[in-house]
């Protein structure tokens, strides 16, 4: 008996997501959804915050997915409240009520862990930990081919576009689950607004550069994950650059995605560097990827500010 097993003893579960729901949130409470509906269990998917869903990407992913996402001003009648990929008292997701409260998530870890919390912040995605659920419940996701797009489609946006994807278990999903999929490429072309082009033009014409160690640090702040790969991506391309280091806000701390051109600095090297003692980071040579938690960079640098930090430690490694 797997960790979901548990739940089936309920009548009646909301599945809740963060708020303004990204894909891997999206994914993650599809592939719990299925499972519980399967089972007989009145399941539904839940969001709070001011906005409903309005980006054309997440539109079309609910839409070929069969992703039936509610955005809710209060708890419907429910036995259980189970938080995915966010945690129960956070302030990226919506407080309501509820008398047993349950999550899955791959952050770092916030609220009280109990039996009824999956919380691991080794995976990269929270599709991967819903996949891997599923797989030890028996449930063969390889049938379920609008399980396999969200469960891609969430990895790709966590991992900007699979260029920061280095973690084993991650890598294994994708693995197991890669084929053709002609709605995934149309996702995968779609995921940049109008809005996100500002963001990431104003974070590059405001980017610092150290000329004299030869790197660039690119602040996209409130930016969507998949956007920060282009953006590393594009600043590498400066013919004066060895390394850029581009990072946005998420959740409780930074998304942080490395471009590497000189092999004394490889990317994955620069990545675990930056996060040592204070997140985790990792990739390859020339591309990688890793987390900053707010509260362990708070315990080591105080109240210094996310570049001055990125800046202090790009000095010693470079």
């Amino acid at each position: 008996m797997g960790f979901l097993s548990q739940f089936l003893k309920y009548k009646s579960i909301c599945i809740q997501c963060h708020n303004n729901p990204d894909p891997d949130a999206l994914a993650s409470a599809l592939g719990l959804y299925t499972f519980f509906t399967d089972h007989g269990i009145d399941t539904r998917i839940v969001y709070g915050g001011r906005q409903s869903i309005k980006k054309k990407n997440l539109l079309y992913m609910m839409e070929v997915c069969g992703i039936l996402a509610e955005h809710i001003v209060e708890l419907p009648k429910t036995e259980l409240l189970m938080m995915v990929d966010a945690q129960y008292g956070q302030g990226n997701a919506q407080i309501f009520e509820a008398s047993e409260i349950a999550a899955v998530d791959h952050h770092t870890l916030y609220m009280e862990k109990t039996d009824k919390t999956f919380i691991d912040n080794t995976y990269q995605s929270c599709s991967t930990i819903v996949w891997k659920l599923l797989k030890e419940e028996g449930y063969s996701v390889k049938d379920n081919r609008k399980l396999r797009i969200a469960f891609l489609y969430g990895l790709y946006t966590d991992t900007s576009s699979y260029v920061d994807l280095y973690k084993e278990k991650d890598c294994a999903m994708r693995s197991e689950l890669r084929d053709d999929y002609p709605e995934l490429e149309r996702l995968k072309k779609s995921c940049m607004t109008v809005g996100d082009l500002m963001i990431a033009g104003d974070a590059l014409n405001n980017c610092y550069f150290n000329t004299e160690r030869r790197y660039l640090i690119i602040s996209a702040m409130h930016c969507e994950q998949s956007i920060l790969g282009i953006i590393g991506d594009m600043a590498i391309m400066v013919d004066a650059a060895k390394v850029s280091v581009s990072f946005t806000d998420v959740d409780n701390g930074y998304q942080i995605s490395v471009r590497s051109c000189d092999w004394d600095y490889p990317a994955n090297i620069v990545a675990e560097k930056l996060c040592k003692n204070i997140g985790n980071g990792g990739g390859h040579k020339d591309k990688a990827g890793g987390n900053i938690s707010k509260e362990l960079m708070n315990e080591k640098y105080g109240q210094q500010e996310i570049t001055d930090v990125i800046i202090q430690r790009m000095n010693e490694i470079m």
